[in-house]
């Protein structure tokens, strides 16, 4: 059970993300975030010194999505399709996006120009995708021309171009469809074709997805 710095601590962190998602790290002022939180002034900086350390707590959220799915990846069963695994994880992660503004917030700070568009904001996404694909290289699932490191760097920024068009279109609730749009363009590229007739591109049915 969440102790009291700990629940306020977690009101501060989702009001961030609102208020990131809707006008982007440059836009946020601490002010908004304190009162759509319920925070005094004193109570904000109580937890966090700065918008900065802010910014790094909702991207922290993203961190820890991937850093679950590098772990699952690396100690879970191994999978019938590597491949199908990979799509069923961004699908998740976009099922995740459209419910959590903070992991809304940790894109837009991933893809806005500013002091998060390094490539410490890519470390784990790049990391969770390398190592799936490295597992689908090992089942003989990849093309021979596909190295794993480079097709993840592809891949992340193909995600990320899909998320930012998104964004400028407001067409966010179509998102599962353009992911899987994406799809239907990059894995004819990654898989044999004898894996790629095998696999799905859309969005796992509700009762198969895993407990995040």
């Amino acid at each position: 059970m969440q102790d009291r710095g700990e629940r306020t601590v977690e009101r501060i962190v989702e009001a961030a993300g609102i208020v990131i998602d809707e006008k982007g790290y440059a836009g946020a002022t601490t002010p908004e975030i304190q009162r759509l939180a319920g925070v005094s002034r004193g109570g904000f900086y109580h937890h966090f010194t700065s918008k900065e350390q802010l910014g790094d707590a909702v991207l922290d959220r993203q961190h820890a999505f991937f850093a679950k799915v590098a772990e699952q990846t690396a100690s879970g069963p191994a999978r019938k399709l590597w491949l199908q695994t990979l799509i069923d994880i961004s699908h998740l992660y976009t099922a995740s996006i459209l419910e959590d503004p903070v992991l809304r917030a940790a894109v837009r700070l991933s893809i806005e120009p500013g002091p998060y568009q390094t490539a410490e904001s890519y470390a784990s996404p790049l990391g969770a995708v390398t190592a799936v694909l490295e597992s689908a290289r090992a089942a003989d699932e990849l093309q021979d021309h596909v190295t794993p490191e480079e097709a993840s760097r592809t891949l992340v920024g193909c995600y990320s171009g899909v998320q930012l068009l998104a964004l400028a279109l407001d067409e966010r609730d179509a998102l599962h469809q353009q992911v899987s749009a994406m799809w239907a363009l990059i894995m004819p590229g990654l898989a044999r074709p004898a894996v790629l007739t095998r696999l799905r591109l859309s969005a796992p049915p509700a009762d198969t997805v895993p407990p995040r």
